[in-house]
């Protein structure tokens, strides 16, 4: 759901108002998606949203995949040019073996694509993702990316009910 832009004259609906108040937007995963034997970093499709110039946005993500932990899972974000994405993902780390072991905190950017540990095709985990995009000039879409950390024949998944959220911060 994109954020509304009113202009003169505009009938004013419930939806608008709640748009407006919230000022968020917000992405769901309809089903799974999967990727086996690739390390190349492909868009998630269906996790995106649209972003405006020269705005900041509160980025908010809960992911849930699984696949061979031996394949992890490699994520990042690609965004408007001039985009500045401060983030963490609070993943497990690539050593893990069950879904309670240590987790990464490592602040990271828009280019970066950290692997985040798996622990078992059908064993969910839950990547909870937050972070702070800068928009510049250039309004565009800020879309999650991913690919297997290390190519693997058993299929790395993205799970149906990951969310993204945008949260705008200023005016």
């Amino acid at each position: 759901m994109a954020f509304h832009t009113f202009t003169a004259g505009e009938v004013l609906t419930a939806a608008n108002l709640m748009n407006v108040f919230a000022q968020s937007a917000y992405a769901i995963k309809p089903g799974d998606e999967s990727v086996t034997n690739s390390i190349t970093p492909q868009n998630d499709d269906h996790l995106f949203l649209p972003v405006e110039a020269n705005t900041v946005y509160w980025l908010d993500a809960f992911i849930k995949a699984d696949g061979a932990a031996a394949a992890e899972i490699q994520i990042g974000w690609t965004g408007p040019a001039g985009a500045d994405l401060d983030w963490i993902s609070d993943g497990l780390t690539t050593a893990a073996t069950t879904g309670v072991d240590a987790v990464s905190r490592s602040l990271q950017g828009i280019t970066n694509l950290p692997n985040v540990g798996l622990i078992g095709s059908g064993s969910n985990v839950v990547i909870p993702i937050r972070g702070v995009l800068t928009v510049a000039g250039t309004a565009g879409t800020l879309q999650f990316r991913w690919a297997q950390g290390v190519a693997n024949a058993t299929a790395t998944r993205v799970r149906g009910g990951s969310v993204m959220r945008l949260t705008r911060m200023t005016p």
